[in-house]
């Protein structure tokens, strides 16, 4: 102390901080620490990530080396530039050579996969359930045509000649009109002529009136069913000099005179035939 009491001052004791400087020194210290945690962190995700890259690689590097490692049975030369013409079109012309042992054995694996397959497919009981080739075949063919023979045509103008003719030149009284009708197929095939009355009818009239006529009263006095070609059909009819054109129950005699008869045989009649009746 001096003199004076007053105690003197010592440079050696520092003065004391006052409480701003204390707060303020917390504050750069928890910074300082923060910071210090950050890259603290950040090193080791550094860290971790290197070590990470580092397995990725050398998990590559042993996947190529595992498939460089394979024996090149299979490999074959890159054509140049200079060949790349003439080997697309090799290649779009026949199969490559270049196809390796790999892929060979497994078409054949993939085709004697599809035979197993099929023939296990055969093995299933519907396949042995359905119907034999020689089965099938026998229920799809389609039953062949009898042959049959060619339908003859029906006789007619074209190829047909019909002839009455009167047995002789007059009849006196007593005798019956006796006339042949004959009708002949022309042609080289055989006609039809079907068994019908009105298919052959004899026509008798005096001037322009009307006699007789066998459809009128009774069936035709022919019934024939074909002619064979060039064959000559024949029938013969007695008139017995009876007027039925005022019908079958009022039959009259007739009068001597001229008459004229006409065979009509399916559709063709003949040439008037004279019937000259004296007494």
């Amino acid at each position: 102390m001096s003199e004076n009491g007053y105690e003197e001052f010592n440079g050696s004791e520092a003065a004391e901080p006052s409480p701003d400087v204390y707060r303020r020194r917390r504050i750069v210290a928890a910074l300082i620490a923060l910071l210090a945690i950050l890259l603290l962190i950040w090193g080791l995700t550094w860290v971790f990530g290197k070590i990470g890259g580092s397995n990725d690689n050398n998990a590559n590097s042993v996947a190529s080396s595992s498939e460089f490692s394979e024996p090149f049975d299979s490999f074959s030369a890159r054509p140049s530039e200079s060949d790349s013409a003439s080997a697309d079109a090799s290649e779009s012309a026949e199969p490559s050579d270049s196809a390796s042992p790999s892929d060979e054995a497994s078409a054949s694996e993939s085709a004697d996969s599809s035979a197993s397959a099929s023939a296990e497919a055969t093995d299933t009981p519907e396949a042995t359930d359905s119907a034999t080739p020689s089965e099938s075949a026998e229920t799809t063919q389609t039953p062949e045509p009898t042959p049959t023979e060619a339908q003859p045509l029906a006789c007619g103008a074209s190829n047909m000649n019909v002839v009455l003719s009167a047995s002789q030149p007059s009849y006196g009284k007593g005798q019956n009109p006796s006339l042949a009708l004959t009708y002949t197929n022309t042609s080289q095939n055989p006609c039809d002529i079907p068994a019908d009355a009105q298919n052959v009818v004899i026509n008798i009239t005096s001037g322009s009136a009307q006699v007789y006529n066998t459809a009128t009263c009774q069936v035709s006095p022919a019934a024939v069913a074909q002619l064979a070609p060039g064959q000559v059909g024949q029938t013969a009819f007695t008139w017995d000099r009876k007027l039925n054109s005022l019908g079958c129950n009022n039959l009259r005699d007739i009068q001597p005179g001229y008459y004229w008869a006409t065979a009509t045989v399916n559709g063709v009649t003949s040439e008037p035939a004279r019937i000259v009746i004296s007494g």
